[in-house]
């Protein structure tokens, strides 16, 4: 399930929760797209996100690179620790955290 809110910033926050995996990784497709073809900069949480698997770690490249490729702002944040670790064994981590790799919140 994602619940989706604006932010300050005039953007969107996307935040995810339970397990992310096929369901959860096409809902963020379309709604990342949606986005960031309106020029909306994206904010993705993790925080409440328990587990993650390669086809919800590849929505989440995917969506990176789509909204890069465009000139557009996505932010993935507050992973967990066991969601932080399937980034690092499928070697995404600095793609998708970069040095946000934190459990405090980042609006």
């Amino acid at each position: 399930m994602i619940e989706t809110d604006s932010c300050g910033d005039g953007g969107v926050r996307l935040r995810a929760f339970g397990d992310f995996s096929s369901i959860t990784a096409a809902s963020l497709r379309h709604l990342v797209n949606d986005s960031i073809y309106h020029g909306l900069p994206l904010t993705i949480d993790l925080s409440r996100v328990e587990r993650i698997d390669a086809e919800g770690v590849s929505a989440l490249v995917g969506s990176v690179r789509r909204a890069r490729s465009i000139g557009g702002t996505l932010r993935v944040v507050n992973a967990r620790p066991r969601v932080r670790a399937v980034f690092e064994l499928a070697g995404v981590d600095d793609l998708l955290l970069g040095s946000r790799a934190t459990t405090g919140y980042v609006a």
